[in-house]
């Protein structure tokens, strides 16, 4: 990850909300890979970002908040690039098969962030967990709310939805958490390919 040590104007901080956010989680991101969770300090992470500490302190009280900050990212980018991909699209199926290739897509943009996630996820707070986990059900929901409109139509067969889209979702986490072991032989569109046939075979009538 390449975070540039520039400085941000006071300018910058103030007006450009998205690109000051996106500075500190990205330097606190690789700040926690590089040293740890324990030995980075919110005034490490606003120096190295090149933000004042005022204004990192109100995108981040405490250092676990990074960790929703990173939910938050994946979430919103999956959102914004789906409601674009899928506008006029009535086939459930073709719809599901653009939600599943893109989360896979993202996933793996932010694959290094979501290790961390795993890796880290034990040291945070109750209350920070929890954003996480609720995060990640809203991820889920996307997915169930399409294989529900397809059930509804005819399209796919009755099964357990919940279970079904945590599946999609655990499927994405294999190849962050496992690419040790299948880059060898899969690029990641293989691996897309391959497991969005597994889930399409399960759904279809």
């Amino acid at each position: 990850m390449d975070i540039s040590r520039e400085k941000l104007t006071v300018l910058d901080q103030i007006s450009s909300s998205d690109k000051v956010r996106r500075k500190i989680v990205d330097t606190a991101s690789l700040l926690y890979a590089q040293k740890g969770f324990a030995a980075t300090s919110i005034e490490e992470i606003s120096e190295r970002a090149g933000v004042s500490l005022p204004v990192t302190h109100h995108y981040i009280k405490k250092k676990s908040e990074i960790m929703r900050l990173i939910m938050e990212d994946v979430l919103n980018t999956f959102q914004e690039r789906l409601s674009k991909e899928i506008q006029g699209i009535e086939d459930p199926e073709e719809k599901l098969a653009i939600a599943v290739i893109l989360y896979f897509r993202v996933v793996d943009e932010h694959r290094e962030k979501a290790l961390l996630i795993y890796q880290k996820s034990s040291a945070l707070d109750r209350s920070s967990r929890s954003k996480v986990m609720e995060l990640e059900v809203q991820i889920s929901e996307i997915f169930a709310e399409i294989i529900e409109e397809g059930i509804e139509q005819g399209v796919f067969r009755k099964l357990d939805v919940d279970l079904f889209s945590y599946n999609i979702i655990v499927m994405a986490h294999m190849w962050v958490l496992k690419r040790w072991h299948f880059k060898g032989r899969l690029t990641l569109d293989n691996y897309i390919d391959l497991q969005l046939g597994t889930l399409m075979n399960a759904l279809r009538k």
